[in-house]
């Protein structure tokens, strides 16, 4: 006489907003019970079985946090990304500083609840370095930078190759005849990691246009906001270089994360006191760290229209929390560093995550153009394509420094 087994999955979909979350957002939590039960010939039995519990995920980010139109709320797109696919709870935690991020760490480490710490910015790599030397049962994601220790899952990317497409384009699109030829760079923190690579890699590719290309552009001297979320300051950084008495610059590359809301307000201010006569004289603005294309539309409520920010130069922090985080809960964590490159090849151990070498799923880039096409010309969209190819096959090898 044959049994039969009925397996029922029931979930209730609920939130978390338990604990000290410093920013948060609301996440799905799967409770799944399952109910068996065997029919024989005599009689039947119900068994149910103990309650799912989902694992539990600290997401660990430095201030000004989510929501700072960085790499930072890439990391949110793969988290919803995972969410979709598999049953997580999430925390997020805002660290007002360094020190503040260690002591968070560490609370959370203490606490041995959560199976995996996500920690976002190579800012926090020494903290993340001593905390997991302290913890070494705890396992840790780093989003952003390297720690060599076997309990933290690293991915850094080669941001700098991006900047460097950025920086071509840049130096290109400045040598325009209506333009000066003149662009400048506008960081947030200057001692940043990820900053500091993207600067690099910007110079490069702007020197590769006036040396090899053979144009005749020139750059003005760095600066820096000193802050991640200043927009008065960088406002006024920005008016001085689009000033034609002083910078004059065409282009302003601008790391700045939130303090890109005060470089359009610098832009507004020149085109209405400077440029407002002057055909396609407007100045231009290339972002970086997350998409911030829209910030420089006629109205960034709709959405629509020409931008003033021609492109951003873009890590897929969302595709490598999404491929660390999975790869840990089916029980494939490594104490490793995953380097995304625009190939994507280096440094993925095999049979861990998939060695991707299409030029669409690549891990560092620059954003479509979607609405700068109307000031870019396709002869240089095709450069900036011949030269991410020459990247992506080898041809040219970017610096993560400079000089």
């Amino acid at each position: 006489r044959s049994n039969k087994y009925i397996f029922t999955l029931l979930r209730n979909e609920v939130s978390d907003h338990g604990g000290k979350i410093l920013s948060s957002r609301s996440s799905i939590v799967g409770s799944i019970i399952i109910v068996i039960v065997v029919f024989s010939a005599v009689t039947g039995y119900i068994y149910v079985s103990r309650q799912y519990v989902p694992p539990d995920i600290a997401v660990v980010v430095r201030a000004p946090g989510f929501g700072d139109l960085s790499m930072a709320d890439q990391v949110l797109t793969g988290l919803n990304r995972l969410s979709g696919e598999m049953v997580v709870n999430y925390k997020y935690f805002t660290a007002t500083d360094e020190t503040n991020a260690q002591a968070i760490l560490e609370s959370l480490s203490a606490s041995h609840i959560y199976q995996l710490i996500v920690v976002i910015g190579g800012e926090l790599s020494d903290e993340l370095q001593t905390v997991a030397a302290s913890y070494s049962n705890q396992k840790y994601a780093f989003i952003g930078g390297s720690v060599n220790a076997p309990n933290v899952y690293s991915t850094s990317f080669a941001i700098q190759e991006a900047s460097f497409l950025a920086g071509v384009l840049a130096g290109v699109f400045s040598a325009n005849a209506s333009r000066t030829g003149i662009v400048g760079i506008i960081g947030s923190v200057e001692t940043d990691p990820t900053v500091m690579k993207l600067v690099a890699g910007f110079k490069q590719g702007f020197y590769y246009a006036n040396n090899t290309l053979n144009y005749s552009i020139s750059l003005l001297p760095d600066r820096y906001v000193g802050s991640y979320n200043d927009s008065i300051t960088a406002e006024g950084l920005a008016k001085d270089m689009f000033n034609p008495a002083l910078g004059d610059a065409s282009v302003i590359f601008a790391p700045v994360r939130a303090s890109i809301m005060g470089i359009r307000n610098a832009m507004v201010y020149a085109n209405e006191t400077w440029f407002g006569n002057i055909t396609n004289r407007a100045p231009f603005v290339i972002a970086a760290e997350g998409n911030q294309d829209w910030i420089g539309l006629p109205n960034i409520e709709t959405r629509s229209g020409d931008s003033w920010v021609l492109t951003s130069v873009v890590p897929r922090s969302d595709l490598a929390v999404f491929r660390v985080l999975n790869a840990t809960l089916w029980g494939r964590f490594e104490g490793t560093t995953l380097r995304y490159r625009i190939d994507n090849s280096t440094n993925i151990p095999a049979g861990t995550l998939p060695i991707m070498r299409s030029m669409s799923d690549i891990g560092v880039n620059l954003t479509n153009f979607e609405y700068s096409r109307t000031f870019v010309m396709h002869t240089t969209l095709e450069l900036i394509q011949e030269i991410r190819t020459e990247i992506f096959d080898g041809t040219i090898t970017v610096s993560e420094t400079y000089p």
